[in-house]
């Protein structure tokens, strides 16, 4: 495997741990009661309820990562080539709303940007390539909170799409905050 090839798998592995853990926050998981075992009919119901939290949540990952893994691609793509991606003419062409290219041309350029200073970095484990990229806790935090702002953006220009979807104002919600908090934790635990 090459190292290039390697760099992007741990990136893809901490943004699908990253993934789960937001969509731990945003999915409540059902919980069983002993009194369900005696009555068949609400442990059939409850099986019912986890098989659709399982749905939910394989089906929020998948789409959770689809600009990221987008993102590294294109940032594997230009170390390869060493050609930078017209980053403004793939948003124009992702097919979404005139209103969300600009705030997502923003937030694919910040990944764009953060997988390439990792994938362009030395060392074996993503911990190690946090720390040869970005040297301090300052420098990462500054990069994250990027990412946090231009995620933020992006989900406002697409809240009034989704008025009309039941909870997605609290769901855009939970996922800036824990997206907040995750980025921080990891910026402490890799620089403690």
């Amino acid at each position: 495997m090459k190292i290039l090839d390697r760099k992007k798998e741990l990136v893809l592995q901490r943004e699908l741990m990253f993934a789960n853990a937001i969509g731990a926050a945003v999915f409540e998981k059902p919980k069983v009661h002993f009194w369900m075992v005696l009555i068949p009919l609400l442990f059939l119901y409850f099986i019912y309820r986890m098989q659709k939290y399982k749905t939910g949540r394989m089906n929020f990952d998948r789409e959770f990562m689809t600009t990221r893994r987008k993102a590294v691609d294109l940032a594997v793509e230009a170390i390869e080539t060493d050609v930078k991606p017209d980053i403004d003419q793939i948003a124009r062409q992702s097919g979404l709303l005139d209103a969300l290219e600009k705030p997502y041309a923003a937030w694919l350029k910040a990944l764009f940007d953060y997988y390439t200073d990792l994938l362009t970095a030395n060392g074996d484990t993503f911990e190690s390539l946090v720390r040869s990229a970005y040297r301090n806790r300052t420098d990462f935090l500054l990069t994250l909170n990027r990412l946090n702002t231009v995620e933020k953006d992006f989900y406002t220009a697409l809240k009034p799409r989704m008025s009309t979807t039941e909870g997605a104002a609290a769901i855009f919600a939970t996922i800036e905050e824990h997206s907040r908090r995750l980025r921080r934790e990891l910026a402490e635990s890799i620089f403690a």
